[in-house]
C-alpha cells in the first residue's frame, strides 16, 4: 500500500509566531537603515553585521562603510578593507571603485598606486562612472602607468555619458588644448556647459573665462560674472580670484573694492598666489579695506612662494613698498607672513569617505527576498541574489506555510506577502 504524505497545513499566523517563539528577531536590512537614518550607528551595525557575516553584499558594504567613516569611533579602515574585499569578491561595483580609493588616497592604510588601479580597472569594466574617471586621471597624468591620453579621452567619455560632472569638465578641456582628441571647441564649450549646469565649479570658472575673453562666445562680462560667482560660492579659488579682478575693474558695472576684497581674502587663504597679490594691492592702497602696509608686505611675501611669473610680480611690489617703510614695518610684515603661513597649513583637503547606502546597484528582487526569508527564519543560505537550490526551498515552505501556490519562484507578488510576514512578525509581543 503506498503511501502518501501528509499535506503540510500551517497557518501563516502560526509559523510566524512559532518563529518568534524558537529564535530571537533576526536582522533586517531595512532595520538597519532605518537605524543609520536616525544616526544610531551602533544599531544599525548590529543589523547589518550578522547579515554581512552571512554574505548579503549591501550588508557587507554598508558595515564597511560604517567601519571606515568613524561614525563608529575612530576610522578602522584596515577592518573595512576585509568587508569592502568580500563584496569585491562578489563583484560589487561600489565596492571595488571604493578599494581603489582607499589604495589610492592611502587613508587608513598604505597607499598602492598599482594596486588601486587593479581595483579600478575591475570597476570600470563594469561601467562605474567614479572608477572609469579616476582611471583616465591615472592614464592623463602618466605618473603611475605608461600616459595615453586618447584612452584617457575614450574613459573620460564613458563617464560623462552617465553624468559625471567632472568627467565631463575634463572630457570639454582635452577638446579645448586638443589632447588625446581633435581640438574642437564647440565640444569642449558644450562639455563644459554639461559640468557647469550640475555646478561643476572648474567648468563654471572655465566658461566664465571664455565669455569674459570671448573664446569661442560672444564676449559676455555679466555672463562672466555670473559664472565666476557660482562656482566662488562653493569655494572655487581660481574663480574667487576671477571674480574679485572682475568686480575690481568694474567690467560688468561699478567697481566695488568691497567685495572684492572678500573674494580676493577667500583664495588668498586658500594659497592662491594671484589672490594673494590682488589682495596686497587692496591693503597697500586702502581700497574696499583700511590701508594696512604690513599686510600687504606680508600677502606679497605669501605670493612670492607662487607661481615663478607671479612671483616675480609680488617680489617687484614687495620691493617698491619696501621702499616706503619706516622704522621696522619690514620685519612686522615678515613677522605677519609668519603668521599666515601657519594659519594656511592647517588647511588641508577632505578625503571623502564612503557612506552606506540604502541599496546597491546589485540588489536586486531575488536578494530582497532572501532578506525576507532570512527574516523569517527559513532562508540560510548566502544572501547573493541569486536563486539557487537554497532559496527555492525557503520559498516553497514559506508558499506551502502561507498557503500560496507552490512554484518556488521569485516575483513581486512573493515579496510583497514576505513583507507583509516580516510586519507581523515585528508587531509579535
Amino acid at each position: 500500500m503506498k503511501k502518501i504524505a501528509r499535506a503540510f497545513f500551517v497557518s501563516l499566523a502560526t509559523l510566524v509566531l512559532a518563529l518568534a517563539m524558537a529564535a530571537p528577531a533576526r536582522a533586517d536590512f531595512a532595520d538597519g537603515w532605518a537605524a543609520f537614518q536616525r544616526n544610531d550607528y551602533n544599531a544599525a551595525l548590529e543589523f547589518w553585521l550578522p547579515l554581512a557575516k552571512r554574505g548579503d553584499i549591501d550588508a557587507l558594504y554598508n558595515v564597511a562603510a560604517l567601519y571606515e567613516s568613524g561614525v563608529l569611533g575612530e576610522p578602522q579602515v584596515h577592518r573595512a578593507i576585509g568587508f569592502y574585499k568580500r563584496a569585491a569578491e562578489r563583484h560589487m561595483p561600489a565596492a571595488l571603485t571604493r578599494l581603489g580609493r582607499l589604495y589610492e588616497t592611502g587613508d587608513g592604510v598604505e597607499a598602492n598606486s598599482e594596486t588601486s588601479l587593479d581595483w579600478y580597472r575591475q570597476a570600470a569594466k563594469r561601467g562605474v562612472a567614479e572608477a572609469q574617471y579616476n582611471l583616465a586621471v591615472a592614464y592623463e597624468r602618466g605618473t603611475v602607468i605608461a600616459p595615453d591620453v586618447a584612452l584617457a579621452g575614450q574613459l573620460y567619455r564613458a563617464a560623462a555619458d552617465q553624468g559625471l560632472a567632472a568627467a565631463q569638465y575634463n572630457l570639454g578641456r582635452l577638446y579645448y588644448h586638443g589632447e588625446g582628441v581633435p581640438k574642437d571647441m564647440a565640444l569642449a564649450v558644450e562639455w563644459y556647459e554639461k559640468a557647469a549646469n550640475a555646478g561643476f565649479a572648474a567648468a563654471q570658472t572655465n566658461l566664465g573665462h571664455m565669455y569674459e575673453n570671448g573664446i569661442q562666445l560672444t564676449r559676455d562680462a555679466g555672463a562672466a560674472t555670473n559664472l565666476y560667482r557660482l562656482a566662488a560660492e562653493q569655494g572655487f579659488a581660481t574663480a574667487q580670484t576671477n571674480l574679485g579682478i572682475l568686480l575690481s575693474f568694474g567690467d560688468a558695472g561699478t567697481r566695488d573694492y568691497y567685495e572684492a576684497y572678500g573674494w580676493f581674502l577667500a583664495a588668498a587663504r586658500q594659497g592662491d598666489a594671484d589672490a594673494q597679490t590682488n589682495l596686497a594691492l587692496l591693503f597697500a592702497n586702502g581700497l574696499g579695506v583700511e590701508r594696512n602696509p604690513v599686510d600687504a608686505y606680508a600677502w606679497l611675501t605669501m605670493a612670492m612662494a607662487g607661481p615663478t611669473q607671479v612671483a616675480e610680480t609680488a617680489r617687484a611690489y614687495r620691493t617698491r613698498l619696501a621702499e616706503r617703510f619706516v622704522a621696522d614695518e619690514a620685519a612686522a610684515g615678515d613677522i605677519r607672513a609668519e603668521t599666515l603661513r601657519g594659519e594656511l597649513s592647517v588647511i588641508a583637503a577632505t578625503i571623502s569617505r564612503a557612506q552606506p547606502r540604502e541599496t546597491s546597484g546589485f540588489g536586486t528582487l531575488v536578494l530582497t527576498i532572501q532578506r525576507r526569508l532570512a527574516a523569517l527564519g527559513l532562508y540560510t543560505g548566502i544572501v547573493d541574489g541569486l536563486t539557487g537550490p537554497a532559496t527555492r526551498g525557503a520559498i516553497r515552505i514559506y508558499q506551502a506555510a502561507a498557503g500560496l501556490k507552490i512554484d518556488e519562484r521569485t516575483s513581486k507578488t512573493l515579496l510583497a506577502a514576505l513583507d507583509a510576514a516580516v510586519r507581523a512578525k515585528k508587531q509579535q509581543p
